[in-house]
């Protein structure tokens, strides 16, 4: 007899469900119990993916399999215990559930073959499981493709290099230590978003000739690599910083806004969810139906630009996923190349929707700022905002030797940024009430020529009455 409590039974099915990928209990497959001296193993196996969980204690040896709904059938959030007895070839599973006595009989099946761990297991950054979750993420899963691994993982061990893509989009990072020297295709798992990996302390990482396997506390997956298909080429796809034209600058107090408000934007159930990004006098993100109708724009206000003005079209969802990543400058090149960010260890790119149907802003335009915040977000070293509206700057003052004039005037450096600053701050709000301004008086003026239309008819009717 194996012997599981409730609880465990529910966490271990969770654990099984996310990591091969489960989606009915029809297409499941079973699950081993294998008892030792020292511990009870639960698995379950596909044929690409392999999971392990292990419980402590000691108990006679024996080995046999059941269906996954048995799992499901008796799990809770209970420590109420459930004995798995074999007799012959049937399980008979037995529980009490709000004090009724519950018994099950399942046919016995032959136990799932289990991938051979690896000789050696290696410790690797824990953060291979956050940057692996987002790999995951970015992977296709719902496209079998036959000649793209585009539901695959890359680890490659050259650079340490996580990389997934699913064509439109791709995420990488650097930096880990692989126990290799090769790249390899492991099949994505959502185990890696699962509380079982995602809170770990301690990660292991190992691999035999087909398969990499990545032990966490008592849970070991077991991933098959692929040597069949290829990965897409998206080195050659990533541009250098240094050649964007445009920077967008999200402040962090614009992101939660950016977020949360471009769900409710129209269109959101199009294809591409579909908006329009403005970078000229202020940072806008417009949508609208698809027969242009209920055009909203948001208004970032404490977002900013640097460089050229652009105007491009993308994937609400890319946007967001972008600034939800924690990047906070998203570089473009122009309206049709891809949009990117980096950091030290991390590159996002994803491929813009193209320039043509580019929403603009007009008089019926619906817009919804996010609040004015008292600390706008500071310069980083070495960059310069470009202004972007058309009032004229002041002049530069001019200086024979920068160095001399900073010594001996220590003060206006800060002085002129805080005025500056300032200015542009001015400048945007004056930006936003002329358009509200101007969106008045054209609603007063159509409304003045419809109140003139109307006098016209009431005195040709006076006349017909007469």
């Amino acid at each position: 007899m194996i012997e599981l409590s409730r609880r465990n039974i529910r966490a271990i099915r969770t654990t099984i469900r996310q990591s091969l990928g489960i989606a009915s209990a029809r297409r499941a497959p079973v699950i081993t119990l294998r008892a030792t001296a020292k511990q009870l193993q639960i698995q379950a196996a596909t044929e690409t993916i392999a999971i392990e969980c292990r419980l402590p204690g000691s108990s006679t040896p024996e080995c046999f399999a059941v269906p996954y709904e048995a799992m499901a059938m008796c799990e809770g959030k209970q420590d109420d215990p459930v004995s798995f007895t074999r007799q012959d070839d049937t399980v008979i599973v037995q529980w009490t559930d709000k004090g009724i006595p519950q018994t099950r009989s399942f046919p016995a099946t032959e136990s799932v073959e289990m991938p051979t761990n690896p000789a050696k297991f290696t410790s690797i950054d824990r953060r291979f499981l956050t940057a692996m979750a987002i790999a995951v993420a970015t992977t296709d899963t719902d496209t079998d493709s036959s000649r793209f691994a585009l539901n695959c993982v890359r680890l490659r061990g050259s650079d340490g290099q996580i990389a997934a893509t699913d064509s439109s989009q791709a995420f990488i990072e650097t930096g880990f230590a692989f126990p290799w020297q090769d790249a390899v295709l492991i099949p994505a798992s959502a185990a890696f978003t699962s509380n079982d990996f995602s809170g770990a302390d301690d990660v292991l990482i190992g691999r035999t000739e087909d398969w990499v396997s990545i032990q966490v506390n008592s849970r070991t997956l077991h991933l098959k690599i692929d040597k069949e298909r290829r990965f897409p080429s998206i080195d050659l796809q990533i541009p250098t910083r240094g050649s964007a034209a445009t920077t967008l600058v999200l402040a962090d107090e614009d992101v939660d806004f950016l977020v949360m408000s471009t769900k409710r934007l129209p269109a959101v159930q199009e294809c591409n969810a579909p908006v329009t990004v403005d970078l000229n006098g202020v940072v806008a993100v417009r949508a609208a139906e698809e027969d242009h109708s209920n055009l909203t724009e948001l208004v970032l206000s404490n977002s900013r630009r640097i460089g050229d003005e652009i105007l491009f079209n993308t994937n609400r969802n890319f946007l967001n996923r972008a600034a939800e990543l924690g990047f906070r400058e998203v570089y473009l090149r122009n309206a049709e190349a891809p949009a990117y960010c980096q950091d030290d260890n991390r590159t996002y790119v994803w491929a813009l929707l193209g320039a043509e149907g580019a929403l603009h802003s007009d008089s019926q335009t619906t817009r919804i700022s996010s609040p004015v915040t008292s600390n706008p977000q500071n310069h980083k070293p070495g960059t310069q905002t470009v202004m972007t509206t058309t009032q004229p700057t002041s002049p530069r003052p001019a200086v024979s030797n920068g160095v001399a004039a900073a010594a001996s005037e220590p003060d206006v450096t800060p002085n002129l940024l805080q005025q500056a600053e300032a200015l542009r701050d001015s400048l945007s709000h004056a930006l936003s009430d002329t358009r509200d301004l101007i969106s008045l008086i054209k609603r007063n003026q159509k409304q003045n020529r419809l109140v003139e239309t109307t006098l016209r008819s009431l005195k040709q009717l006076e006349h017909i009455g007469a």
